[in-house]
C-alpha cells in the first residue's frame, strides 16, 4: 500500500557510511516494522533500532532516542522535513499512497456541484498526486487551485494538522476546498482556518462528506466552554513539550507571567507526551494550557478530566484576545 522508496533509503545509508540506524515509524507502519528493519540490515549491514515511542508527525522527531542509542543516522518515515536538530543526521522518507484520482473526483462531484473554483489540499501521503486531482477537476469544468508549500509543509497543496499555509495562500481565490485524505480532523481544521466550505474525500474508506455548519458550531461550543471554565481557574498547569518540533518554552514562560499577574497559581509541566493517566494525577490545576501542538488540546487526548486550552485560547481566557479574533481563520494555524 505504501511506497517507501526503500532503494533510496539504502543508498543514502551506504553513502553516509552509517552503521547504527534508528528507524522511526508512525503507528500505521509499525505492523511492518520488523520487516523494514530487516530489509535495511540486509541491504546495508547497518544495525537497526526501532523507536517505540510516539511518532505523531515531523515535529515528533526521535532525536534524543537516536543520541541515547548512539545512532549515526535517524530515518524518519511518513512525514516531510520539518526539524533538524543538528545532533544526529536525519533523513525523511515519504510514505506515498496512490489514489484512484478519477474515481475520487467522480464521487466528489455531488458535493462540489455548487462551487466552481476549488482549492485542492491533501496530506503528505498523497501530495505526489495533488496536481493530478486538480487537472481532473479542471477536466470536469472546475477551476482548480493548488497553493505552494512553505518551510513547514514544503509540498504544494500539503496541509498538516497544525498548519494550513498552502490552503490559506489560495483561500481568497476559491469557493471551496477538496481535501483528499483520511480522518475528520484535517478537514475540520481546514474549514476553521480558511473559513471556506470543505469537501473531504477519503481514499481509504471511499467515503465523501462535507464539513457541516453544525460540525463547526459543535466544535465552537466545546471550545468556548473550555475557555469559560479556564477563565475561573485559580490554579493552571502549563504543558511544555520536549519534542523538538513542539518545544515552546518561551511561550510557556510568557503565559506563566500573564497568569501570575492575574493572581493565578501556575506551574510549568515538562513532558514528552500528553497522556490522561499522567495529567490526571496532577489534581491541583483546574485547567491546563498546551503550548505544544494545538491538536493535543482540541482533539488529541481523551480522558483528561479538566479543560485543556491552546495558547490562543489561553489568551482569550486571560482577556488578551477576544473570541472573535481567534475563531475562524487561523484558529489552528
Amino acid at each position: 500500500m505504501y511506497n517507501l522508496e526503500l532503494p533510496k533509503v539504502f543508498e543514502e545509508i551506504r553513502r553516509r557510511g552509517s552503521r547504527r540506524v534508528l528507524l522511526q515509524l508512525p503507528d500505521g507502519l509499525r505492523p511492518s516494522a520488523f520487516q523494514l528493519a530487516e530489509a535495511i540490515r540486509e541491504a546495508t549491514g547497518a544495525q537497526v533500532f526501532l523507536s517505540g515511542d510516539s511518532c505523531y508527525g515531523a515535529c515528533d522527531l526521535a532525536s534524543r532516542q537516536a543520541r541515547e542509542v548512539g545512532a549515526d543516522l535517524l530515518v524518519h518515515v511518513g512525514h516531510s522535513p520539518m526539524v533538524e536538530t543538528g545532533e544526529v543526521p536525519v533523513i525523511y522518507v515519504h510514505a506515498e499512497v496512490d489514489v484512484d484520482v478519477g474515481r475520487l473526483v467522480e464521487e466528489s462531484l455531488p458535493y462540489l456541484g455548487e462551487y466552481r473554483r476549488v482549492g485542492v489540499v491533501t496530506t503528505v501521503q498523497h501530495v505526489h498526486q495533488v496536481h493530478e486531482v486538480a487537472q481532473e477537476l479542471e477536466r470536469r469544468g472546475f477551476e482548480a487551485r493548488v497553493g505552494p508549500g512553505d518551510g513547514k509543509a514544503p509540498s504544494a497543496g500539503q496541509v498538516l494538522g497544525c498548519h494550513y499555509g498552502a490552503a490559506l495562500r489560495v483561500a481568497e481565490d476559491v469557493d471551496a476546498f477538496l481535501y483528499v485524505g483520511g480522518g475528520r480532523f484535517h478537514p475540520l481544521g481546514l474549514a476553521l482556518t480558511t473559513g471556506k466550505p470543505v469537501v473531504a474525500a477519503d481514499p481509504y474508506s471511499g467515503s465523501v462528506a462535507a464539513v457541516k455548519p453544525e460540525d463547526l458550531m459543535g466544535f465552537a461550543k466545546r471550545r468556548m466552554a473550555a475557555i469559560a471554565a479556564a477563565r475561573d481557574a485559580g490554579v493552571v498547569g502549563i504543558l511544555v513539550s520536549s519534542k523538538p518540533g513542539q518545544a515552546a518554552l518561551e511561550v510557556a514562560e510568557d503565559l506563566e507571567r500573564r497568569f501570575r499577574d492575574r493572581g493565578v497559581e501556575v506551574a510549568l509541566i515538562y513532558l514528552d507526551e500528553v497522556r490522561a493517566e499522567h495529567l490526571n494525577n496532577f489534581t491541583e490545576p483546574q485547567a491546563f494550557v498546551v503550548t505544544a501542538c494545538p491538536r493535543v488540546a482540541v482533539d488529541g487526548v481523551s480522558g483528561v478530566d479538566r479543560p485543556m486550552l491552546t495558547v490562543r485560547e489561553a489568551h482569550v481566557a486571560l482577556g488578551c484576545l477576544d473570541w472573535g479574533e481567534v475563531w475562524g481563520r487561523g484558529y489552528l494555524g
